[in-house]
């Protein structure tokens, strides 16, 4: 499978929940104020993943926008010293298929995911029930888009379980 596979299939699974997301947003009644408010965040953050994590939204060509997320590459990597290891013993053949296949969930756990979840015991400890209710909701999104992503990767033996030591 090329980088460009990868990439698509990346993108495809993030649209695809975006708009099972958006179908469901839609069926909710006006009056179910308090699900129409979580699955509207849900929905937020699905896009977000795809906007932030895999620049799916540029209008650029793929290749363009994989070469962007390379140049955020190396500022992010070391966050993942195994990953980091791992991208290292890679010949330069096989570096964009890792790349292609992990850095929209590197970037998104390096630069959303650890700030979100510490706003997140921030709201406990503050016994802020709103941001509670809103963090819980974002962050299980963003979870629910890697697991989705993972699966993927998995069920096509493309790196899979490089997260698990997180």
């Amino acid at each position: 499978m090329t980088y460009l596979e990868i990439d698509e299939a990346l993108v495809s699974i993030t649209r695809q929940l975006c708009a099972a997301c958006k179908e469901r947003l839609d069926a909710i009644p006006r009056e179910n104020a308090s699900e129409r408010k979580a699955v509207q965040l849900e929905y937020g953050m699905y896009t977000f993943c795809g906007n932030a994590g895999l620049l799916f939204n540029t209008g650029w060509e793929r290749t363009k926008v994989l070469q962007v997320r390379q140049t955020l590459w190396n500022n992010e990597l070391y966050k993942f010293p195994h990953i980091q290891t791992q991208y290292q013993t890679l010949d330069c053949d096989d570096k964009p298929c890792f790349h292609a296949a992990l850095h929209g969930e590197l970037y998104l756990r390096q630069s959303w995911l650890e700030e979100q979840t510490a706003e997140l015991e921030a709201a406990k400890t503050a016994n802020d029930i709103q941001a509670i209710f809103e963090q819980t909701v974002k962050i299980g999104a963003v979870r629910a888009m890697f697991a989705a992503w993972e699966a993927w990767r998995k069920e096509n033996n493309i790196y899979p379980d490089m997260f698990e030591e997180e």
